[in-house]
Parts: structure tokens; sequence; C-alpha cells
């Protein structure tokens, strides 16, 4: 008996660290999934403090699914490779820098659950990416983020993020459905520029800057924008929410701020409703 105590011992401390690690929580399950990684999917330099990921190696080019390894810096892309699902050993917070930039194959992400930032191009140009959820950390979603992701049908925010920056969700000609935090205060510059799919919007409670053409589309866009009571904008530009050549519909509550400014705010083939 004590032999064998002692072997389960030993398994354990062998295996707690690695599940420990692997854990990884996914989004599309209600409980955790372990997950492991091929490290022969990678090319992985050591510098003089930190491993760096600088790319796939041909045998990783050539997966359908990867799991990026923790403790690494990551230096390098996926895009010349058939990769279509990403995910990542640990939900420690990583720098993912420009890994999944431009991946034409590139269909699913699972982000780590503790993940605070993104880069600028960070998922730009995915063309085959479907959807993402955003983790409760992440506050800002930066300029060209998502930009000209053509298969983007849908975008879950976890968290209160509180800023969408300038051409975010450009040309993101799929996106249908979005439902904006209460949280976000400035939507920039064409973030939503081109989104064609995207038939109805709610603001957000708390907005307060809208840039230039953040919402426009051409000909076929956005038919409805509902603006809650709260929202008391601060600054905006004319051209924000028009829609070219297509007649739109925006639904404010009487005597609210959207209702005493509207023909400051919305301009074009615009009509005026008022919602309970």
């Amino acid at each position: 008996m004590k032999k064998q105590a002692l072997v389960v011992l030993l398994i354990s401390s062998i295996l707690i660290p690695f599940v420990a690690c692997t854990k990884v929580d996914d989004n599309s399950a209600s409980e955790s999934t372990t997950v492991s990684v091929n490290k022969d999917f990678f090319v992985l330099v050591q510098s003089d403090s930190d491993t760096l990921l600088t790319g796939l190696s041909e045998y990783g080019k050539d997966q359908e699914t990867i799991v990026i390894p923790s403790g690494v810096e990551i230096v390098g892309q996926i895009k010349e490779s058939t990769v279509r699902n990403v995910r990542f050993e640990c939900d420690d917070d990583i720098n993912i820098n420009n890994l999944l930039t431009s991946s034409e194959t590139l269909e699913t992400v699972i982000l780590p659950a503790n993940i605070t930032s993104l880069n600028s191009y960070a998922m730009a140009n995915c063309t085959a990416l479907k959807d993402i959820v955003l983790p409760e950390n992440i506050t800002v979603i930066p300029s060209m983020c998502f930009s000209n992701d053509s298969s983007l049908e849908k975008v879950e925010f976890q968290g209160n993020v509180t800023e969408i920056e300038a051409q975010a969700f450009r040309m993101c000609t799929s996106l249908k459905e979005i439902e904006f935090p209460d949280s976000i205060t400035t939507i920039g510059n064409q973030a939503f520029f081109g989104c064609s799919s995207l038939s109805t919007v709610t603001l957000p409670k708390n907005l307060k800057i809208v840039g230039s053409r953040a919402f426009t589309n051409q000909n076929s866009g956005i038919t409805t924008i509902i603006v809650p009571e709260e929202v008391e904008l601060e600054s905006w530009d004319s051209a924000a929410f028009v829609q070219w050549n297509c007649p739109y519909t925006v639904k404010v509550k009487k005597g609210s701020w959207a209702d005493i400014h509207f023909d400051e705010v919305f301009t074009g083939q615009v009509t005026k409703k008022y919602h309970l």
C-alpha cells in the first residue's frame, strides 16, 4: 500500500502543475477543457532571457488547430499556414502582438481569459474569422484591430470596454449583431464604417464621443439606430451616423437629449421615431 501511495504522489506532483497551466476556459462550453501543446508546431528561439516564438514550423503550418505555448514572447505570425483554430495553453495575460494578423484561414480564436490588451491590427485582415469573444479585462479595442474581417458575424464583449478606436471594425461586411456594453464612452472615426450587414444598432448609455463616419455605410447598411434616454453626447461628427443613399430610422426617447439635439447629430435620409 505504501508503494502504491508513493506512485500516486509522484504522478500527482508531475501532473498538477501541467494541468494548472493547460486548463483553458472554452467560451463555447460550460466546463474547462484541458489542452496540450505540441512544440514541434513552432519555431522557438532562445534569447538571453526569453523564449521567442518566431513562427510556425513546416509541420505546424499544415495543422488545423494549434495551441500557443505559455512562457514565450510572441514575435512571429501564422498567416502563411492552413491553421483554422487557435487556442492558448494558459489563461495568463499575454501580448499576442501580430501573431494572427492577415491569416486567411483562421476561423476561431479563444483568447486567454486574463488577457488585458490587443495591438492595433491584432486580427485585421483575417477574412475567415467568424466570431470573437473579448475577455473581461480588455477595456480598449485598438485601431484597425478587426478591420477587413469580412466573415466576422458576431462580437461578444465580456467586460467593461470603454473605447472602440478608429476603424476597429471597418469593413466587417458580415457583422450582423453587436451588443455594446454601456461602459463604452468613445467610438472612433470609421469604427464601423462599411459594416453593411449591421442593420440595427443600440448605442451604449454612457456614449460621449462619436467620430467621423463611425457607422456610415453606402447603399445598404444600418436601418435602425436606437438611442437610450441616458445618452448625452459631448462630441460628435455630423457624418457619424449617416447612411449614404440609404434611408434610416433613429428611435429616441421623447424629451431626451437625443430628441432635443436630433437635427444636430443625425443627418442624411433620416426619420425620427419615439420609443417607450
